[in-house]
């Protein structure tokens, strides 16, 4: 699974001319040069959440396909959970239950969730909507957007605290029964740490 989404991520990496932001630099250093990372005895996805916690959220200004437009600076005092995901992606498709729980858990709180897939529109509209519910915000033809955010693999999860800075981020996820609760119980705690703090 680790090495599918490296393989993606080298792929999404060539096609990747601008976006040279601290978090595709994180990506960049440890998993285009994951040789050089792995004969320094390092772990490149331990080595790259190392690397993005921190960081400050890419700006970014776009619109759903419901049409809510959404503006990276106008989140300020909110915290954000970003999923960055697509069809394909057995993981992505497995981790649905798990994120909705999460929407459930803090529909009245100051959370927003964010989806972004580079599927388009109507690829989702054939091939996901009619089998699936995801009750993030989502995004479609997101590329330019998911570069800013480091193309990492798939899927990837990013916590946002109310600064604009990533508290939690990760990447993949299993796609047995243990999918259903995983993202949540790995969230829960941090979005419940982030609304504490003033």
């Amino acid at each position: 699974m680790k090495v599918a989404s490296v393989l993606l991520f080298i792929t999404l990496l060539t096609k990747v001319s601008s976006a040279q932001n601290d978090l595709f630099k994180c990506a960049e250093k440890n998993f285009l040069h994951m040789d050089t990372v792995l004969k320094q005895g390092k772990n490149p996805w331990n080595e790259w959440h190392d690397c993005v916690i921190g960081k400050q959220m890419p700006d970014f200004s776009v619109t759903t396909i419901s049409g809510q437009k959404i503006e990276a600076e106008k989140l300020r005092g909110k915290i954000l959970v970003i999923n960055l995901w697509f069809i394909d992606c057995h993981p992505c498709i497995a981790e649905l239950p798990a994120l909705n729980k999460l929407v459930d858990a803090y529909r009245d709180k100051n959370v927003v969730f964010l989806a972004m897939t580079y599927e388009t529109l109507k690829r989702l509209n054939v091939d996901f909507f009619p089998k699936y519910k995801f009750d993030f915000s989502l995004l479609s033809d997101a590329d330019a957007v998911i570069d800013m955010f480091g193309g990492s693999g798939y899927p990837t999860t990013y916590i946002i605290d109310k600064k604009g800075k990533i508290k939690e981020a990760w990447i993949g996820g299993p796609i047995d029964e243990k999918a259903e609760t995983e993202a949540y119980l790995k969230a829960k705690p941090i979005i419940d740490e982030l609304l504490k703090a003033e």
